[in-house]
Order: structure tokens, then C-alpha cells, then sequence
């Protein structure tokens, strides 16, 4: 369900997310990167949600400094629930779906960071780390040898 509903996003905003992507790694390599600064954010607008009535959603990225406990890429994703809605049969799921809408890349992995409560809904936290190169292996009979 999560990657239909990955795809579904990245459909219906994939113009808003590649915006949002661009302005997160600029921020990284233009702010942080030469020492300007320790973080620095970006959002996209609040959108609907995808699955859940009387839900909105709020997506925040952020760019640190990287260190060797912390990942450069941080997104946050808010959902908002609406007073004449009921918390109970909302698709929190939905907020990892948004994560790798952002995430976007084959190149990144989203890791769960943990989230909270809120007067209105949630937040959740995933780390964007880079996936290791996949290394391809040759039967040594196929190599040539």
C-alpha cells in the first residue's frame, strides 16, 4: 500500500516535490557544505491528504551538517487533522508514504526517526541516508577467465 500510495504522490505533486528536493539540496551544499551555517529548512505547501478525509499535510526538509551519528536530510511530515474528523480512523502510514515521495531517489534510503503527538494530529521525523552502491558480481567463467 505504501509504494501505490508513494506513486499516487508522486504523480499528483511530482512538480512541487522536485522543487522541494532541489531547494533541500541546495541548501545543504550552498549553506552548510562551505560553513555558513548549521541547518537550514524548506516546505512544500500544505497539501490534502491522499487517503484520509478532513487530513492535511505538512512536509518540511532539513538540511545539517552531517555528521557520523546524524544524516544530512531530515523530513518532516505532518498530518493535521481537521476538528470535525476523528484521530482514530486516520492512515498515519500515510506519512511514510510522503517521506518517499520526498526521498524521491533511488540513490536515498528513508529511515523512521520517530515522531509525536500534537494538539491536531502527528509529526513524523525520517533521516534520508544514501544507499550503498550496489556491486554487481561476474561469474569468473562469464568474465573470461
Amino acid at each position: 500500500m505504501i509504494g501505490t500510495l508513494t506513486r499516487r504522490i508522486q504523480a499528483t505533486c511530482g512538480d512541487e516535490l522536485s522543487l522541494l528536493r532541489r531547494q533541500m539540496y541546495s541548501l545543504a551544499w550552498q549553506d552548510i557544505r562551505e560553513g555558513g551555517v548549521e541547518g537550514a529548512a524548506t516546505a512544500m505547501a500544505r497539501k490534502p491528504s491522499c487517503v484520509n478525509h478532513g487530513v492535511s499535510v505538512d512536509v518540511v526538509c532539513f538540511a545539517q551538517r552531517a555528521s557520523l551519528e546524524e544524516a544530512p536530510f531530515v523530513i518532516s511530515v505532518a498530518m493535521h487533522v481537521h476538528p470535525d474528523r476523528r484521530s482514530g480512523e486516520v492512515y498515519w502510514e500515510e506519512a511514510d508514504a510522503w517521506a518517499q515521495a520526498v526521498a524521491g531517489h533511488e540513490w536515498f534510503r528513508v529511515e523512521p526517526r520517530g515522531g509525536l503527538e500534537t494538539l491536531d494530529g502527528r509529526v513524523f521525523h525520517y533521516a534520508l541516508t544514501e544507499k550503498a552502491p550496489t556491486t554487481q558480481t561476474v561469474p569468473v567463467d562469464a568474465a573470461g577467465s
